[in-house]
């Protein structure tokens, strides 16, 4: 038998493409890496993202050990929507994701497109729960705890935003990328769950009691 014989018996030259040493492995399997980079990614940027809030966090509680700190006692409707409808979202990726890993690839893209307009619904909710605290006298200048509101929750609604158009991309292809949205949006509930109890179940005294009982002055 010939040396190419013997190659093309045995599966092809290792290290070339079909060969069983190539990097795409067996002929037509593709390779199996950009999955697992993207989620990857996608951790590595909810790790930032977690860091980032954090450090918005740490920054609202030692602001609001000072004395002319007031906190926010209005909590407008909208945000209980708002709340609503990100748990929807979650759901409605979770169930896009279910129907992409059992190769529905219609129904994994029409539920997508769903949950990308309860998440558009959202944002929208979120705008009206600005205008309303701003209409009960909880501007932006007002107060310093009223510019933390602003700020965190407009930085959520950010990356919501950011996610729909990552959401929009995984709609066509209605695979894997579908799968890394329901995760994050996953993400983006309970992140939001955080910033809801930072901004109403925080409050001065329980930070200055924190505070006292590890050593840190307050004013």
């Amino acid at each position: 038998m010939s040396a190419n014989a013997t190659l093309r018996a045995g599966g092809g030259i290792p290290g070339q493409p079909g060969g069983e040493g190539g990097p795409h492995g067996a002929r037509g399997s593709g390779p199996a890496w950009p999955d697992d980079a993207r989620r990857v990614g996608l951790w590595v940027f909810m790790v930032v993202v977690t860091t980032l809030f954090g450090l918005f966090g740490v920054a609202y509680m030692m602001r609001a050990a000072y004395e002319d700190w007031r906190p926010i006692a209005y909590v407008p409707w909208q945000l209980y929507c708002s709340t609503g409808l990100l748990v929807s979202c979650s759901l409605a990726w979770e169930l896009a994701r279910r129907h992409a890993a059992a190769g529905r690839r219609e129904a994994a893209r029409s539920t997508a497109i769903g949950a990308l307009v309860l998440s558009a619904m959202f944002v929208l909710s979120q705008f009206y729960a600005w205008q309303a605290m701003t209409a009960a006298d909880y501007g932006v200048a007002a107060n310093p705890a009223n510019s933390f509101f602003y700020l965190i929750t407009g930085l959520h609604a950010a990356h919501v935003l950011g996610g729909m158009v990552a959401g929009a991309f995984a709609v066509r292809r209605a695979g894997e990328a579908i799968g890394l949205c329901a995760q994050y949006w996953h993400f983006l509930f309970v992140l939001w769950l955080a910033v809801f109890a930072l901004l109403y179940l925080v409050t001065p005294d329980l930070v200055r009691a924190f505070c006292t009982t590890i050593g840190i002055p307050v004013r």
